[in-house]
């Protein structure tokens, strides 16, 4: 084999560890693991799904609507009030779905915009908090401030139905329940929330 030819396979070999080393999954930790939050502003709670009183309670859902591109039908606990709901049966608004985990670093960061997008009240938005511990995910959200509702899916379902492996990965979910969008990986800032929720739920956020 020629030096050419050796020199060639060595650049596709390292395109290809880049790209492999560039993201996460699900099994291996997506994101930037990072040490669990340390306010103390309010107590942290030693129970499951239902037990974060720091945040909204969860939107009431419907039957599944069926929607071969809509949420697969899938029912998880709300953090805050511990209520089902089905994720399927979401519809009536423009909505993001946000899967996140506490040790998750771009996680973290994202989630002031995501907050500030909930806030204006142009569009909901709910958390899934996977693959995580309670306790651990309170502790964030009370740190960040965050009041945003979460439902709680400690198996990762929801990420298995629709094939993602990278935390965090928004869904952009129409008020009919079709998913018109997903986002693997993080928002770049504020802004890119506003653009993108514009261009596919056509909403102008504040």
């Amino acid at each position: 084999m020629t030096l050419s030819c050796w020199a060639g396979r060595l650049v596709v070999f390292a395109v290809l560890l880049a790209t492999a080393l560039s993201g996460c999954g699900s099994s291996d930790g997506a994101g930037e693991r990072v040490a669990p939050g340390t306010s103390t502003a309010a107590p942290v709670p030693t129970g499951g799904a239902g037990s974060v009183t720091s945040i909204d309670p969860c939107p009431a859902s419907g039957e599944p609507v069926g929607r071969g591109d809509g949420m697969p039908d899938l029912e998880l606990s709300c953090l805050g009030d511990g209520n089902p709901v089905q994720l399927a049966g979401l519809t009536g608004r423009p909505r993001l779905v946000n899967i996140w985990a506490s040790w998750c670093g771009p996680c973290r960061d994202e989630m002031p915009w995501l907050q500030q997008a909930h806030d204006t009240g142009g569009v909901d938005v709910l958390g899934v908090d996977s693959e995580d511990q309670v306790p651990a995910a309170a502790s964030l959200l009370d740190e960040l401030g965050v009041t945003f509702p979460s439902v709680y899916d400690p198996k990762n379902q929801l990420a298995r139905e629709i094939r993602v492996i990278t935390k965090p990965t928004t869904l952009f979910v129409s008020e009919e329940g079709e998913v018109v969008f997903v986002l693997p990986g993080a928002f770049a800032s504020y802004n890119e929330v506003r653009e993108l929720v514009k261009t596919h739920l056509l909403v102008d956020l504040q």
